[in-house]
Formats: structure tokens, sequence, C-alpha cells
């Protein structure tokens, strides 16, 4: 039985999936299994993992089923898995060589943890670095319960560890937290989880979050005009409190995410890059001001432009672009 079962939802991830699975093979720790669950793909996604399957033997499992979203697929690899820890890695993020042998020391080392999860180096949806981490400054601990339910903790999945007994007792994902117009079952999942026991934090960014939507479109970017009236309900019966700061911070986390890679490019002086940036970032969100801004600075002389730049992107390398 292994101490680990990576479990991958995948859905017409043809174009990222090897990545993904050459990252997972290559770890120090090697005591793991690999569940991926083929979300009814139309592309080449399970013709790849049958590959890696024929290739690697036991230790990499297809498991298929309709399109049912993320959540579903979370819990159905789950279900399919053997291993003490639960990690729920996406189909286009990768993990770094030690991800795996330095999150189960952790938990090895404090059973009273039911998860530990890491920092995250962010790139584009091409693989390209970024420069910057997701953890900034003032989310850099393992959270209470009241943080989560009044802020958005950059968690991502795939940088995560789970206690399998922790996962069980608080009934996995929610599959009905799904489709585009939600898309909060990681943040339900996580205040599940916190009530089972504390999180561990390590500040390395042991994975690479691949930003799905910049340069080119490789997800549909979620619609959470519904996410607050689902959510608040939940999350007003259960805790008492408003899901408004959650739905928010998570609207405005793509225009972040954005506005960081805009100044990068700015930074280092390709404005085509930049202005491209910025100007999906105002389609996101047409209200914020401070874009327009940075979209017209893309037209000035590049010494000025730099010079305007690098307050912004220094701050934005040291962390924490997903709370620009």
């Amino acid at each position: 039985m292994p101490r680990v079962s990576v479990i991958i939802p995948a859905y017409n991830a043809a174009a990222t999936i090897a990545g993904t699975l050459d990252s997972v093979i290559g770890q120090t720790f090697q005591d793991f299994e690999i569940i991926c669950v083929d979300d009814g793909s139309t592309d080449r996604t399970r013709a790849i993992v049958e590959q890696y399957a024929r290739d690697c033997g036991d230790r990499v499992k297809l498991v298929e089923q309709a399109n049912s979203g993320p959540a579903a697929g979370r819990n159905n690899g789950a279900r399919h898995s053997t291993g003490e820890y639960l990690a729920f890695l996406d189909a286009d993020d990768v993990w770094t060589a030690p991800m795996l042998e330095r999150t189960v020391a952790v938990l090895d080392a404090d059973p009273l943890l039911s998860l530990v999860y890491c920092n995250a180096a962010l790139a584009d949806s091409e693989g390209v670095a970024l420069d910057t981490s997701l953890v900034g400054k003032g989310f850099d601990h393992p959270p209470s319960i009241h943080e989560l339910l009044t802020r958005l903790w950059p968690i991502m999945p795939s940088a995560a560890l789970v206690r399998r007994s922790g996962y069980e007792k608080c009934g996995g994902y929610r599959d009905e937290l799904r489709g585009a117009s939600f898309r909060f079952e990681d943040v339900d999942f996580w205040i599940k989880m916190r009530e089972q026991g504390p999180f561990g934090y390590i500040a390395e960014p042991l994975v690479i979050w691949r930003f799905a939507w910049f340069p080119k479109q490789l997800k549909r970017l979620p619609d959470y005009s519904k996410a607050l009236h689902v959510f608040e309900a939940y999350l007003q019966e259960r805790y008492g409190v408003s899901a408004a700061p959650l739905v928010n911070a998570r609207t405005r986390a793509p225009r972040s995410i954005l506005a960081t890679i805009g100044l990068k490019a700015l930074r280092d002086g390709d404005r085509r890059r930049a202005r491209a940036a910025f100007a999906r970032a105002i389609r996101v969100d047409p209200y914020r001001f401070k874009n327009y801004l940075r979209w017209m600075r893309t037209f000035l002389p590049d010494r000025l432009a730099q010079n305007l730049s690098g307050k912004s992107s220094r701050r934005a390398r040291s962390g924490g672009a997903y709370q620009e």
C-alpha cells in the first residue's frame, strides 16, 4: 500500500498532462500511486494517460467519468485510492522534485495536522515563470478557522497534502459546488479540513501553479456572479458569517495576476505583452481604474514606463500576486 495517493482530475488537459505526470514521477519521495481521473475529455488526455499507465505499470491508474467537474473528479479518485495521504494535483500544474518528501515529513512529524500546504511559484499558461509567488505578507502562516472564513487564503489544491482520515471525516469535496459559475469547492474544502485539525505551512514554493488564462486561454474564466447567493446561505447557516469577502477576493484574483504579468512585462520592456495583460485585466474588471493607467503606461517611452513600473514590479516579485 503506497503512503501517498496522487489524484489528478483532468479535463481536456492534453497540452499539459504529460508535464504534470512527469513532475510526480520525478519526485525524490517515491512511495506513491497516481490516479488520473479523466473528466469526460474530448482531446487526447485519455490516450496520453494510458501511455503512462503502460510505461509505469500499476503505479499509474486511469479512472474515467462523465464530465462532472474537478470536485467530483477528486472524490472519485480518492475512492479508487489506497494511500494514507492524499494529494490533489491539477492537470496543468507541476511539482518540484522535493514536494512530496517535504510535505510527507511535516505530516509524519505532527499527527494533529489535518493537512500541510506550501507556497507556489506562478507561471503563465505557456509555462513561462512570472518571477513571483502566490503567498504574500500577512498570509505567510497557517490560517485559523476565523481567517479562512473572513479572508481568501492562498492555498491551491496542487500545493496541499491531506491526511486521508481528515478527508473522510469531513466528507471530501462537495460535488454540488461545481460549474464555471461557482468553483468554490476548494474554499469550502479548506474550511471543512480546518475543522479536523490545524494546518502546516511550508514557505518554499514547491509547486508551479499555471495561470490558465494568459496569454493562451486553457480554461474558461469562471463567472462568480452566482457564487455569493449560493455560498452566502451556506456560510451564514453553518458559521454565521458572510461569504462576500471571499467571493469578492476570488473575483479580483485573476485581475490581480494579470496586473502582475503586465508589470513584469513592462519592466522587461515587452510592451506588447504588457498591453495585452492589462487589457485582459480591464475586461475581467472594468471598474479597476488603476489598470487603465497601467495600460496607458505601455505607450510611454521605455525608460519612463519602466521607472514608473519599478516599485510595483518589485512588490509583485516579493510574492502575493493573488492579493494584488
